[in-house]
């Protein structure tokens, strides 16, 4: 803020002050967890104060950052949703958890195998603050922001490990899974 002038940072605290604590209430009813919703305010404040020169201030900036503040929470919840059909898909019931599976056949216990080893082996290669928040994550099935809680981090960097973790996974998995199949002759 100091590069910006006087006037500018004064009247972008103003609008803080006046918006932020609705937002991170409206927020709120979407993600349902207090430390999102902060990091999603915060988002859109840091967003709006990186376009600060060009963002029209006029009476329709109320607007603006409630349609926003929707928008990062959608997203987020989408992300979320996209988060757990890959881990319902990539640790069928049983893998991860304390509870039986259903007896599988014997092709599926070696496909389920296969996909266990090769996920452990991508994340085996990761530095480990991702691998510790993708245990915790795929593993332990916590929230962003019970991993953030647990490890002292913002549920931002959580989100950053995941997608990390997401990536290498869609990147690696084919690749590897591609491979042991050949090995064993499939």
């Amino acid at each position: 803020m100091r590069e910006a002038g006087a006037g500018d940072a004064l009247s972008f605290r103003e609008l803080f002050d006046a918006h932020a604590e609705a937002l991170r209430r409206y927020a709120r009813r979407f993600v349902r967890s207090r430390e999102v919703a902060e990091e999603l305010v915060q988002e859109v404040f840091f967003r709006l104060w990186r376009a600060w020169d060009t963002v029209d201030r006029g009476p329709n900036i109320r607007a603006y950052l409630y349609v926003a503040t929707r928008s990062r929470a959608l997203n987020h919840l989408k992300r979320e949703r996209s988060e757990a059909r890959m881990h319902a898909h990539v640790f069928p019931r049983g893998i991860d958890s304390d509870e039986p599976a259903l007896p599988p056949d014997a092709d599926r216990s070696l496909e389920t195998d296969d996909v266990a080893r090769a996920i452990q082996r991508v994340l085996d290669a990761m530095p480990p603050r991702q691998r510790e928040v993708a245990g915790l994550r795929l593993g332990r099935q916590l929230s962003t922001a019970a991993i953030a809680r647990q490890l002292g981090i913002s549920p931002r960097t959580v989100e950053v490990h995941i997608a990390r973790t997401t990536k290498a996974l869609r990147e690696q998995l084919p690749a590897l899974l591609a491979d042991r199949r050949i090995s064993r002759g499939d």
